[in-house]
């Protein structure tokens, strides 16, 4: 089953001779369940390409559907709405809130919502990420890995279509990085999780199932 579909996603900027084509015809499709790498250079386009697929960003023209939802139809307060709960992200600074705990950070997503959490699923996410103990800290007392093992549980708990994760490991020392991309494949695989990942790093990339690698804006 096809989760995501980018079809013709152009992101042009300025005009006539100054015009920037960060996006040029791009297509990309991903199936459930698959671990995804976009790879590519600094100014290749990938976190440009990244953020349209999360709904983060308009396209100059083109599509993106999630499970079959065109993002550029929805309105604004849908379009936040479906972002929230069926798009996970993971940024390469955490983008953790520091006045919040581990807890209330893991479930704000589904709190915002005004839904509760689901306990059962909180409490095996935690196990299977090694935070137990962690919950009552906040951010300034967790480590890089264990702040980015906080986000990769954020983005698990409303069990969302598709996770999105932005240079993940781009913080993080090489050792515990590779931890992480472990992690993440991990949890893709016990979670039934679809995860499209961007980065620079070849070796990283490897232990994706697909790569995609692009280059001036374009699918090399």
């Amino acid at each position: 089953m096809t989760i995501l579909k980018a079809t013709n996603l152009k992101k042009y900027y300025g005009r006539n001779e100054s015009l920037v084509k960060a996006l040029d015809d791009v297509n990309v499709s991903v199936e459930s369940g698959q671990f995804v790498a976009i790879i590519g250079t600094s100014g290749s386009g990938k976190s440009t390409l990244l953020n349209m697929l999360g709904g983060l960003d308009t396209p100059t023209s083109g599509s993106v559907a999630v499970e079959g939802n065109n993002l550029e139809k929805m309105g604004e307060e849908q379009l936040t709405v479906f972002r929230r709960r069926r798009i996970g992200f993971i940024f390469q600074n955490y983008n953790l809130i520091p006045y919040l705990t581990a807890y209330e950070n893991i479930v704000l997503p589904v709190r915002l919502d005004g839904r509760t959490e689901d306990a059962a699923f909180l409490e095996e996410i935690v196990n299977f990420l090694e935070l137990d103990g962690k919950l009552k800290n906040y951010p300034s007392h967790l480590s890089g890995g264990q702040q980015q093992r906080v986000a990769i549980a954020r983005a698990l708990i409303s069990k969302p279509a598709i996770i999105l994760a932005d240079e993940p490991t781009g913080n993080l020392d090489s050792r515990t990085g590779d931890k992480v991309i472990d992690l993440l494949k991990c949890t893709a695989e016990k979670f039934s999780q679809t995860i499209v990942m961007i980065t620079h790093n070849p070796q990283i990339a490897e232990k994706a199932d697909v790569r995609i690698r692009i280059e001036d804006g374009r699918i090399a």
